[in-house]
């Protein structure tokens, strides 16, 4: 532990409002307002002796004194495109009490759309990263990184997943481990800041960050994080933000009441990564998995659905008004649309038993009700170039 003996390399504002956050008690506020901040930092343990904490200072240091470090603490964003070559970075610095929410607040987090079941017409939307998940990560890695051998903490974002980095190494040494109940850590690398960043509600004692992490990504049927823990010095986690199987999307889908260890194996699988003769016999007693072990693959039997059932999907008739909906969706989305863009987006979605000519006929009609409606309209006089538009 360091200690550094000027109150002025803190800065203060956000700490007791963070504070009063966590604790949530009315006597409690009224205390910190006759509070000085070397009493308030005394309170929660941030000055000893009158002394700033090396934990004060990673949380609440003033970015002018990090020097102070042997080597600055810092949080890098890198934007990397399709090619991989890197599009955009930032750095931040001290007082990292801030710093996730403006990492955080750089990832573009796209709305993605998916079926996650054969038996519905509607897609599914969400985007990609949930932000809570992301910022529990960061201040995981915060709170469990080796500062004292310095390195930096990165956020990656790809088009498809982010990956975080930290230097350190994983206390559990095996994720499995934290996804199983009860479960609870050995100890803290960072016991002072660890217990500060709960007094500061940014992260909390009952090891359920990890497992709640995992229980996001299952409930969006995306595949797990992945941990590398391979080097010894550093921690790295993948999140996705898309499927990569449908078939272990749609096993998902059928199952919401499988446990994560369950999950986590099926993930595997799907990733093409070992598991254990035992684990796949397990998944193949349950029906989840096809093939010949260690060539296993998630099995599309479990969620396949009838023929019956496909083709009542198929020729099924919505009422008029979901179509309309579909339609003032894509034009409040998209602003305009010709005549041949709403055909592709209504097209499939009309039942099968419906002729060509037909359809065609039924598109016109949601048209036309919507513009007697004073819903939408059309722009441009020649027919081809028509383009159809929200109403004023």
């Amino acid at each position: 532990m360091i200690f550094y003996r000027q109150e002025s390399t803190c800065v203060y504002g956000k700490d007791k409002e963070k504070y009063l956050e966590k604790t949530n008690r009315p006597h409690i506020a009224e205390e910190l307002a006759g509070m000085s901040n070397e009493q308030f930092l005394t309170k929660i343990k941030l000055m000893i002796d009158g002394k700033v904490t090396n934990a004060a200072m990673l949380l609440l240091g003033n970015p002018d004194y990090d020097y102070f470090f042997s080597t600055p603490p810092t949080l890098m964003w890198r934007l990397y495109g399709a090619d991989g070559a890197n599009k955009d970075y930032e750095i931040f610095y001290i007082p990292f009490i801030s710093v996730v929410d403006k990492a955080v607040a750089k990832i573009r987090n796209l709305t993605y759309r998916y079926m996650p079941n054969q038996r519905t017409l509607f897609p599914m939307e969400t985007k990609q990263y949930d932000m809570w998940m992301l910022r529990e990560l960061l201040n995981n890695c915060i709170a469990h990184a080796n500062h004292q051998i310095g390195g930096r903490i990165y956020l990656n974002e790809f088009e498809d997943r982010i990956t975080i980095t930290n230097p350190g190494d994983f206390l559990p040494e095996r994720v499995e481990r934290v996804l199983q109940p009860g479960y609870s850590p050995p100890f803290y690398k960072n016991q002072l800041l660890a217990m500060s960043m709960v007094n500061f509600n940014m992260i909390d004692t009952q090891s359920s960050g990890i497992q709640k992490v995992y229980r996001i990504q299952r409930d969006k049927y995306f595949p797990m994080p992945d941990y590398d823990l391979t080097s010894g010095t550093q921690v790295n986690v993948t999140v996705y933000g898309k499927s990569l199987n449908e078939a272990y999307m749609h096993i998902l889908y059928d199952h919401p009441e499988l446990p994560l260890e369950t999950v986590f194996l099926l993930d595997r699988v799907q990733k093409g990564l070992e598991v254990s003769k035992e684990a796949a016999d397990f998944l193949r007693k349950q029906k989840m998995i096809e093939g010949r072990y260690p060539k296993i693959y998630p099995s599309a039997a479990v969620s396949q659905i009838t023929d019956e059932e496909a083709k009542y999907i198929r020729n099924k008739a919505f009422d008029d008004q979901y179509y309309k909906d579909l339609i003032v969706s894509y034009l409040k989305t998209y602003r305009s649309a010709s005549k041949a863009q709403i055909r592709e987006l209504l097209w499939n979605k009309l039942p099968d038993v419906l002729t060509d000519k037909q359809k065609e006929y039924k598109i016109g009609n949601l048209l036309a009700s919507l513009r007697r409606n004073n819903i939408v309209t059309t722009e441009g006089i020649n027919q081809q170039k028509m383009k159809w538009i929200m109403k004023d």
